[in-house]
């Protein structure tokens, strides 16, 4: 590192071009700690633009910690159903709850008190201390880490103290004037000029502070973290309708998809073997409808005859890529209601079912083939 920022400075230029330039969205209207709390989970792994319908809507029906905390956790998440990572949602119902336990149904105002919530870590505390309270608290989330390791160019490799150096740095920078306003700038900075590649460095407001930028290398800062390699995992899922619902499973661990509530569906096995195909696409579709009638039966009770493949769905979780196979089936066999896993759920409240994001795929994906189409 050749010279450090001069931080007064700094957070001069850096809160001028932000209240100039900075996006109008929806939490930066209020001072509500509990809408910014909202806000700050929804926005996690989840970008802007899919964030804001869903965080109007969420306040819209709970619009205080009293009322999120009295809802059930099933409304809760259908209130959630699309944003995925439903983890998000039951610990922000579950800080609810703690909020009315602990606080009298107010959100606390020490950082402390709020990093004791549940869900709640180290950046989201500080993000609610300093926007909601103007408290000089800290934040890093990946935009700012960027940020601050090109100003600091710093290069270390992850896992060499690397965060603490930039927490040490995010902290000096929120002590003075505006902490909210601060951190929202580094954070706007890094999702709108300071971007992982093509940094917009001729139209930056901080490239006189910034030593990456001076040094003419600002994407060899921070050092690539090595992604995990993407694998294809090939899957069969169903599709049984009575009347005008569909059966709708709680993965459990049981199912590739992530949601609360899903299509039923299993990983097909590969097959294995030197010069063989694996998985679905090996096993061929009667083989993948075979192990997804079997699972079925193992795991429910449920005697299903699978039909023709209807399409197929592409869906990414993580390192992994879903491959699927959709098959509509016929229930022939086996008790749905009163299971706690399985359910029916009306075809036309299926938006506001706890579902993931690949359920809503494959329902689309049938929306299109002859004959009857999903509601």
């Amino acid at each position: 590192m050749s010279r450090s920022p001069a931080i007064p400075e700094l957070r001069a230029d850096l809160l001028a071009w932000y209240r100039e330039n900075r996006r109008d969205l929806p939490w930066r209207r209020t001072g509500d700690p509990y809408a910014i709390w909202v806000s700050e989970i929804m926005l996690q792994q989840t970008q802007v633009a899919t964030v804001i319908p869903y965080y109007q809507a969420f306040l819209e029906r709970f619009p205080d910690v009293a009322s999120l905390a009295a809802a059930g956790e099933e409304e809760v998440l259908a209130r959630w159903s699309g944003l995925g990572y439903y983890r998000r949602a039951r610990m922000l119902h579950a800080g609810a709850k703690a909020v009315m336990e602990r606080h009298g149904g107010r959100v606390p105002r020490d950082p402390a008190e709020i990093l004791a919530l549940p869900g709640v870590g180290r950046y989201t505390a500080g993000a609610i201390a300093s926007i909601a309270f103007d408290l000089c608290e800290p934040i890093l989330d990946g935009n700012v880490r960027r940020v601050l390791s090109r100003w600091y160019a710093l290069d270390d490799p992850p896992g060499s103290g690397l965060d603490r150096t930039l927490w040490e740095r995010a902290a000096l920078l929120a002590q003075g004037p505006d902490p909210g306003d601060l951190n929202q700038a580094l954070m706007e900075l890094g999702a709108t000029v300071c971007s992982p590649k093509d940094p917009r460095c001729l139209t930056c407001p901080v490239r006189r502070h910034c030593e990456a930028c001076r040094q003419g290398r600002p994407e060899a800062f921070p050092r690539p973290v090595p992604r995990a390699r993407t694998r294809t995992v090939q899957v069969a899922a169903a599709w049984i309708e009575r009347g005008d619902k569909v059966l709708l499973e709680r993965p459990a661990g049981l199912s590739p998809f992530r949601g609360n509530w899903d299509l039923p569906a299993r990983e097909i096995p590969a097959t294995g073997g030197k010069g063989r195909s694996t998985g679905a696409a090996g096993a061929g579709e009667a083989g993948a409808a075979g192990v997804l009638a079997r699972e079925l039966e193992r795991d429910h009770g449920l005697e299903v005859a699978p039909e023709a493949q209807a399409g197929r769905a592409r869906h990414g979780i993580l390192d992994r890529r879903l491959d699927i196979a959709i098959l509509p089936c016929r229930l022939l066999k086996g008790r749905v209601s009163g299971r706690k896993n399985l359910r029916w759920a009306p075809l036309a409240e299926l938006e506001e079912q706890a579902v993931s994001g690949v359920t809503h795929k494959i329902r689309r994906a049938l929306a299109g083939r002859p004959g009857k189409q999903p509601v």
